[in-house]
């Protein structure tokens, strides 16, 4: 009867390991706290962490949400979708379960979180965490209604011309954006700058700024050269690439009319010239030609009445 007691604790803590290896405790993802936001460029930290205390890590993980593919990615495994995307470190320091992030970027951001699993299947997730990288890249200008895209540091426009400049920026919030002019002191608060007919007066150089709507220290500044031609000038190669769709299609248009006109009368004179030189030709090869006549420069046909010839 001793040992009857004796099994009934062995059997009671073998089945205590079993469901603890069954239910494992609940995965939460705390990330290092820090002052002010994760800008672009820092170092994160994220600890997955349970509420069993001193609970074996070894079957918990890191996982990242893709909006693309629609599912969680797993950042644990060395998988080469990871490596391309995401870039990260996970280590195990003295029972700890750590991710790091150095060198933030933009596609870091998005949710996390650290999930379980065991031999049972039983598998369970912590409440996803978003990382919101901040961020502002460079600035972009371009020319409304026109087929090129972005421009750089000079454009030229001719005299009279309407000119509109859009400038856009890739940041993790929209931006605000300035316009300025080197000399005046107006401020246009928006991405674009319309100037209906441009006269010479409005030449100068032009400032975009973007600036992060919460983060002042996120800011970048474009600078534009905008010369102004007279209309007595003509096209330059600049101030044709600036002109609108149906300028544009007319100054490729006309050249290309008129160099297949050339090509055209060279097609149909160059055989026609050669047919007559062919025509003019035929008569004269039409004749015999006799041996050369004593006193003659040359053999003549044999109409000719010289009945002598030459004798060597």
């Amino acid at each position: 009867m001793a040992q009857f007691p004796r099994r009934a604790c062995l059997l009671a803590a073998a089945l205590a390991v079993t469901l603890r290896a069954a239910w494992a405790g609940v995965p939460t993802l705390h990330i290092s706290t820090q002052e002010g936001p994760f800008l672009e460029g820092s170092n994160v930290t994220m600890e997955c962490l349970t509420d069993e205390e001193g609970e074996d890590l070894s079957g918990f993980f890191f996982q990242k949400y893709n909006k693309w593919l629609h599912t969680w990615i797993s950042l644990d495994s060395e998988t080469q979708l990871r490596c391309w995307f995401y870039d990260v470190s996970v280590s195990h320091e003295e029972g700890r379960l750590l991710l790091s992030i150095s060198n933030l970027r933009s596609w870091h951001t998005g949710p996390y979180r650290c999930a379980s699993s065991n031999a049972t299947g039983n598998a369970s997730t912590s409440t996803a965490q978003d990382l919101q990288v901040e961020y502002l890249h460079n600035i972009f200008l371009t020319r409304s209604n026109t087929w090129c895209g972005t421009i750089g540091d000079t454009i030229t426009v001719l005299e009279g011309a309407d000119l509109e400049l859009l400038c856009s920026a890739d940041a993790s919030k929209d931006p605000i954006y300035e316009w300025t002019r080197e000399g005046d002191d107006w401020v246009v608060a928006s991405n674009s700058l319309t100037l209906p007919k441009v006269n010479r007066k409005q030449a100068g150089t032009y400032n975009c700024q973007a600036r992060h709507p919460t983060l002042p220290q996120l800011t970048k500044t474009k600078s534009l050269r905008l010369f102004v031609e007279g209309s007595e000038r003509g096209f330059t190669l600049q101030s044709v690439l600036t002109q609108s769709t149906p300028m544009l299609a007319l100054a490729v248009a006309v050249p290309a009319v008129l160099l297949l006109l050339v090509v055209l009368v060279f097609a149909i004179l160059i055989p026609r010239h050669r047919a007559l030189a062919k025509k003019k030709a035929a008569p004269e090869d039409s004749g015999q030609r006799t041996p050369i006549y004593k006193g003659s420069l040359e053999s003549v046909p044999s109409a000719v009445g010289d009945t002598h010839p030459l004798v060597l």
